[in-house]
């Protein structure tokens, strides 16, 4: 635990600063993300820089994750570190300034809105589109029916 938050706290006070936060949103900063421990896939764009713990992020191919997103892999409850994945599927977008918590996954091609919270434990349906705070499925363009999320985790 104690590495981790090293690691991650020197990224953010001495790379980000110093010059990583100039390849946000260039080709530049997926190989910067993978060599730190990141799985970033191939065509990916990338608008942040707020990775945790870098081995538990995973981002498909064809992927956006837009401007100051938050992908989250750990959480302090009850003075407690927790810590899981955060997957964001082929093809799926983060819209700006989101939050995706531990223990997710964004399924390929889904579609996260602006200002969104993804809750721990959550699976959002690939190909569907959500928004809010926590994340609810939005009516899709094309048939108008709400997508529904294929899990919700319970609350201790």
């Amino acid at each position: 635990m104690r590495r981790t938050e090293f690691v991650t706290g020197l990224f953010e006070a001495a790379a980000v600063p110093v010059g990583v936060s100039t390849l946000v949103g260039t080709p530049f900063l997926p190989p910067v993300l993978r060599w730190l421990g990141a799985r970033i896939g191939r065509r990916t764009w990338l608008g942040t820089t707020h990775l945790t713990e870098f081995d538990l992020v995973e981002v498909g191919d064809d992927a956006a994750v837009g401007m100051n997103v938050s992908l989250q892999s750990h959480l302090f409850e009850d003075r407690v570190m927790k810590m899981s994945t955060v997957a964001i599927g082929a093809g799926a977008s983060i819209g700006p300034r989101s939050v995706v918590l531990y223990d997710t996954v964004v399924g390929a091609g889904a579609r996260l809105g602006a200002l969104s919270l993804v809750m721990k434990g959550e699976r959002l349906t690939p190909g569907t589109d959500w928004q809010g705070l926590p994340a609810e499925g939005a009516a899709a363009p094309s048939t108008g029916s709400a997508a529904t999320p294929t899990h919700r985790a319970s609350t201790p």
